[in-house]
């Protein structure tokens, strides 16, 4: 049964990344400004912030929640301070069920690596989350790609980082800080 469901999740994330690819091209290919373009022209009800407008609201203490849309390794080697991680194949319901309770009052950010799973899931539980009491629901702009390009602040379960997941060797090229890339989590104090 556990092996059912392995492939299963296998199918899953492969049929996403599949799906995102067609949506915004491969990323070898574009820079990160074009693919953010490109999600934002095909999820036109969705409001992009940027990591700099971001970043000042969580400076002036705004009442802010974050959702990490991307896989436990990824979270686990860089995260926005306080981000909330969701699995990329979590159902609407499912989400609401375990988060909808965190949103009341407060702007909603979804992000990923560079937008298309974060979209994707801000999408289709934006309604409910206002309905709930969201004041607002957003992805930030080119993800944390972005954000660790423009040498933000990321954290692990061990304090503050400079790395950043790349998602793969494709997606990674939008990373310019190249050697800061890491595909899991390495203890250096060990």
């Amino acid at each position: 049964m556990n092996i059912l469901r392995i492939s299963l999740a296998t199918f899953i994330l492969a049929a996403g990344l599949a799906a995102a690819q067609s949506a915004v091209g491969h990323a070898g290919e574009a820079s990160l400004e074009s693919v953010q373009k490109r999600i934002e022209k095909r999820n036109p009800d969705i409001a992009h912030i940027s990591g700099h407008t971001l970043a000042a609201a969580l400076a002036r203490g705004e009442k802010v929640v974050l959702f990490d849309v991307r896989e436990a390794g990824e979270f686990a080697v860089s995260h926005l301070p306080g981000a909330v991680r969701v699995d990329p194949a979590i159902r609407s319901s499912a989400f609401l069920k375990s988060h909808g309770h965190l949103v009341a009052g407060k702007k909603v950010v979804f992000y990923c690596s560079v937008g298309v799973r974060s979209t994707r899931l801000a999408a289709s539980v934006k309604t409910e989350l206002l309905a709930r009491g969201a004041n607002s629901v957003s992805n930030l702009r080119g993800g944390i790609f972005a954000w660790h390009n423009d040498g933000r602040d990321l954290v692990n379960d061990h304090g503050s980082t400079d790395y950043v997941h790349p998602y793969d060797e494709s997606w990674g090229r939008l990373v310019k800080r190249k050697a800061l890339k890491r595909y899991e989590f390495i203890d250096s104090k060990s």
